[in-house]
C-alpha cells in the first residue's frame, strides 16, 4: 500500500477510536444524570461498543466510577438511600411486593375477624337488653 492509503486508514481508525471514546464518555455521563448504576453492560449498550472494548480501554476509569457511584447515595422522599444496581432494585421490588401481598392477606383476615366480633357484640348487646328489660319488669312488680 502507498503511504497515502496508509495515512488514510490510520486517520479513519483514529476518528473511529475517538467516536467510540466520546460515545463511552457520553454513556457514563448519561447514566450519572439518570442516577443509575454504572455497569460495563449498560455503558456498552448505550455507547454501542463491546464490553471487551470497555475492559481493554476503560477498565480503571469505569471501575473508579462504579466505586464512586456505589459509595454515593441519593435522597428519596427525604430519606437518604445508597445507590443500587438495577438487579438490586429488582430484588428489593420483589421482596416489597411479597411483603405487600402478605400484609393484604393479613388485613383481609383481620377485617373478617373484626366483622365476626362486631356481630358477636351485637348479639351480646341484644341479650343484655333482653335481660335488662326482664329485670326492670320484674323489679317493678
Amino acid at each position: 500500500m502507498s503511504d497515502k492509503a496508509t495515512e488514510g486508514l490510520a486517520k479513519a481508525r483514529e476518528e473511529r477510536s475517538l467516536r467510540k471514546r466520546r460515545a463511552v464518555e457520553e454513556a457514563i455521563a448519561t447514566l450519572k444524570e439518570r442516577n443509575e448504576a454504572i455497569t460495563f453492560k449498560d455503558i456498552a449498550a448505550l455507547a454501542g461498543v463491546s464490553r471487551q472494548y470497555l475492559y481493554n480501554n476503560f477498565k480503571e476509569s469505569i471501575s473508579a466510577e462504579r466505586d464512586n457511584a456505589r459509595s454515593s447515595s441519593s435522597e428519596i422522599d427525604g430519606v437518604t438511600v445508597p445507590s443500587r444496581t438495577p438487579e438490586e432494585y429488582r430484588h428489593i421490588e420483589a421482596v416489597l411486593r411479597n411483603k405487600v401481598d402478605r400484609l393484604k392477606q393479613d388485613l383481609s383476615s383481620i377485617r373478617k375477624e373484626n366483622f365476626r366480633l362486631k356481630q358477636e357484640l351485637e348479639k351480646e348487646r341484644g341479650r343484655s337488653e333482653h335481660f335488662r328489660k326482664n329485670w326492670i319488669s320484674a323489679s317493678s312488680r
